[in-house]
């Protein structure tokens, strides 16, 4: 791979010949006799994984890894939700483009194909949320993956996942990977109550399942990359008029519908932390100065139990009305809807996760037993142009539009809350 970066431009044709010329040995030797298997297999004493005695049959051109499990979950357009990450990355220094994703279930049945055009609007690396056509020499990307089912009854307890690059170089143009398994977890989504008092046209901003804002989210704290933001929500509101400023200067939080509303809990439980004195931020723009720290802005951290801790994060300073070690009981105020932190609008954020850390865990997803749906902002394209502005949103009508009960609210979602 560092060969492909030293050796002259002029030169690099040949490398890639050379290169080509090896890939074609190898797969000719593993292709000939059928390997020897024995029917054994051993632990290693240094890591205690199992080998087995069966012989290399191929290189691994694009290496294929899982993250988590899914966990399913019932979203408010009606369909069992199944989300989950593959890790993509080329090893070779070839310049390798995914061209299919095939996604089967345990009998073999095709789920899901993703085509070209769909697999590289689901790739992202680190600063490119998706669009990614390309990897090239031991480059890597994630691969966002999300299916829907029409119930939990037929979600299948794995997930098999071939995914098929082509490239110049390579035996015959394409290599496709062996199936990769994503484990369908048994964990069922907990049922909360609303995060908010009581009222209408909140918006489920970036929720679930494709916005890149947080289900891109990955993080790289203490030496591994993290993925809290999984399931995340942005709660903020639109007014009468569809407008997410209620009073006329977009650059003042106060301005704001959803702000000063009150902040209340999803769920019995614990607080475990909170983060106070941070002062509101100016809408418009995100803060130069964020922090890992700072990111969440004044927010409080509750165990809600089985594992599962709850953040709402973002509220005004001096309005949090909890302290650490706090029994609380579902609906109790937490405190005011503000500015603080990493925003660029009044909002509440709000997400479960695995862990007590708001990074350093990993996103789960959970339904609310009871809340209406009244219409959808017709894009993210739009949200993001009139978010910050007087201007009226534009709202279409949803299929499922009416009483939902122990569903997610899906993104951009306009919902009420009783």
């Amino acid at each position: 791979m560092m060969l492909a970066r030293l050796v002259p431009r002029r030169r690099r044709a040949a490398v890639v010949g050379a290169v080509a010329a090896t890939l074609m040995s190898v797969a000719a030797c593993t292709q000939g006799p059928p390997p020897v298997t024995g029917g054994e297999t051993a632990l290693s004493p240094v890591d205690g994984e199992t080998r087995t005695t069966t012989t290399a049959t191929a290189l691994t051109t694009l290496l294929v890894t899982t993250r988590e499990p899914a966990v399913p979950v019932v979203g408010s357009n009606d369909q069992v939700i199944v989300t989950y990450e593959l890790g993509l990355q080329n090893t070779t220094p070839l310049t390798l483009t995914p061209t299919e994703v095939q996604v089967l279930a345990p009998s073999g049945s095709v789920v899901q194909t993703l085509d070209q055009a769909a697999t590289a609007a689901a790739m992202a690396q680190p600063a490119v949320r998706g669009g990614v056509q390309q990897l090239s020499d031991a480059q890597s990307a994630t691969l966002y993956v999300t299916l829907r089912f029409p119930t939990r009854s037929v979600v299948p307890e794995r997930l098999d996942n071939r995914v098929t690059v082509s490239g110049e170089g390579l035996p015959g143009g394409t290599a496709t990977t062996g199936p990769v398994a994503v484990p369908v977890s048994p964990l069922v989504a907990p049922v909360l109550g609303p995060p908010l008092e009581p009222g209408s046209r909140y918006i489920a901003a970036d929720s679930c399942c494709d916005s890149p804002r947080h289900r891109r989210a990955l993080l790289p704290i203490d030496n591994r990359v993290w993925l809290a933001q999984r399931f995340a929500v942005d709660w903020e509101q639109l007014d009468s008029n569809n407008r997410t400023v209620t009073g006329d200067d977009p650059g003042n939080p106060a301005d704001y519908t959803i702000y000063g509303k009150k902040v209340i809990s999803a769920a019995d439980g614990v607080v475990v932390d909170v983060i106070t004195g941070l002062p509101e931020e100016r809408p418009g723009a995100l803060p130069s100065d964020t922090s890992p720290a700072k990111a969440d802005g004044n927010s409080v951290i509750v165990d809600i139990g089985r594992g599962l801790y709850a953040l709402y994060a973002h509220m005004q300073d001096g309005s949090i009305a909890v302290q650490e070690g706090q029994r609380i009981t579902r609906g109790q105020q937490l405190g005011l809807v503000g500015n603080s932190g990493n925003t660029s609008a009044p909002h509440l954020h709000f997400h479960v996760m695995d862990g007590p850390s708001p990074m350093a865990s990993e996103g789960v997803p959970y339904v609310i037993d009871s809340f209406m749906t009244t219409g959808q902002i017709t894009s993210t394209e739009a949200f993001d142009r009139l978010e910050n502005t007087t201007h009226p949103l534009p709202i279409q009508p949803l299929p499922t539009d009416g009483r939902h009960t122990d569903q997610m609210p899906l993104d951009r979602d306009l919902v009420t809350f009783p």
